[in-house]
């Protein structure tokens, strides 16, 4: 599992502000994990359901499912983006919202839609993944 100290690092990273052999400052790291629990609280009332509760040091474990790690920091870098002025690579801008589309795949693959009684078809589910009923 990864930590909150690992997920700022690898943001920082991405946005080119921080050498990868170097630890963030610590108003850096401050101000990281303000946005980052921002953020996550925004992800999980859009229904990006991914367990989060809010973290407040740089030692902390990611309260949240493995799988949205890398999705948590390349967001998390688009975030901190105008913070240090800097240019995002198109690449580091794409993944992250490829990313936070799978993240919110993931959701709705774990809990899958259902029509409700008394709506035409309603012995079926709707399949994000196939964008088709399953009867």
């Amino acid at each position: 599992m990864a930590t909150v100290a690992e997920i700022v690092s690898g943001a920082l990273g991405l946005l080119r502000v921080l050498d990868a052999t170097e630890a963030p400052e610590a108003e850096d790291m401050e101000t990281a994990i303000s946005a980052l629990n921002m953020m996550m609280v925004r992800w999980e009332a859009n229904g990006y359901s991914v367990g989060w509760s809010p973290v407040s040091s740089p030692a902390d474990v990611m309260p949240n499912v493995p799988e949205a790690d890398e999705a948590i920091m390349y967001n998390l870098a688009v975030k901190l983006r105008p913070r240090y002025g800097v240019s995002i690579d198109p690449d580091v801008f794409a993944d992250a919202s490829r990313l936070k589309s799978d993240v919110l795949a993931d959701v709705f693959a774990s809990s899958p839609m259902e029509m409700e009684r008394g709506i035409p078809g309603w012995r079926c589910r709707y399949n994000i993944r196939s964008d088709g009923y399953r009867y």
